[in-house]
């Protein structure tokens, strides 16, 4: 996909088929809003008793969408329909309902700066304000205040995996039982290079207590659904 836009004549091919479809669009200007308005309305589930409204519902499943991209850039068509994006949008939207809970927020800042950050928003190294709305219409289909929400969003997900996981520790037991595993090729053997477990200690211990971190947030997420409706 991003290949794509750094074709010169398919850039152009494409703000010729836009400029054939924006006119026709105007004349459903009405007619799209008042669907949107009943897609507010309506709901399709609940959350521990709080309604979701199918647009609720659309929004999360655009974002998850949209972080999908960011992660697997090019291989997302090829990989699209291995993840479950359904589930995972009823995922974000009980992790932002938790998040309230926590009164945790994201600030403009915050938001503008994680945006900066993303290289393929970026030219010579700086951030550029026409890629990242190209970006945003071919790529991401989604309009900028929409996905500067998601981000905010994103960011709040975040804050709240580091409050669950902020009180997840390692013992030196537990890093050198580890290190054991990781290392030891023949089962059984316990012995191991002590000079070496040395100088990886620090760096093995980040990804380890990382990874206990995520499992502990699984089953914390798990939990959620049980008690969710």
């Amino acid at each position: 996909m991003l290949r794509l836009l750094r074709n010169k004549k398919t850039a152009k091919r494409i703000w010729i088929g836009l400029a054939i479809v924006i006119m026709p669009a105007f004349l459903f200007w009405g007619l799209g809003s008042a669907v949107r308005s009943k897609e507010e309305s309506a709901f399709i589930g609940k959350i521990n008793g709080k309604k979701i409204t199918l647009l609720e519902y659309k929004d999360a499943l655009s974002a998850v969408r949209n972080a999908a991209i960011i992660r697997f850039g090019d291989r997302f068509d090829e990989i699209q329909k291995e993840i479950n994006l359904e589930a995972q949008a009823w995922e974000r939207l009980l992790l932002i309902y938790e998040a309230k809970k926590y009164k945790l927020t994201a600030s403009d800042r915050e938001v503008i700066e994680s945006i900066e950050s993303y290289a393929f928003f970026q030219r010579k190294g700086n951030f550029d304000n026409r890629t990242y709305n190209d970006l945003l219409r071919y790529v991401f289909r989604t309009p900028a205040r929409t996905f500067e929400e998601q981000m905010r969003e994103n960011i709040i997900i975040v804050k709240l995996y580091n409050k669950i996981t902020e009180n997840i520790t390692l013992n030196d037991k537990e890093i050198r039982d580890e290190y054991i595993k990781a290392t030891t090729k023949e089962k059984g053997k316990t012995s191991f290079d002590e000079k070496k477990f040395s100088l990886e200690k620090n760096d093995f211990a980040q990804r380890l207590l990382e990874q206990k971190k995520q499992i502990y947030f699984a089953n914390f997420l798990e939990n959620l659904k049980k008690k969710a409706q």
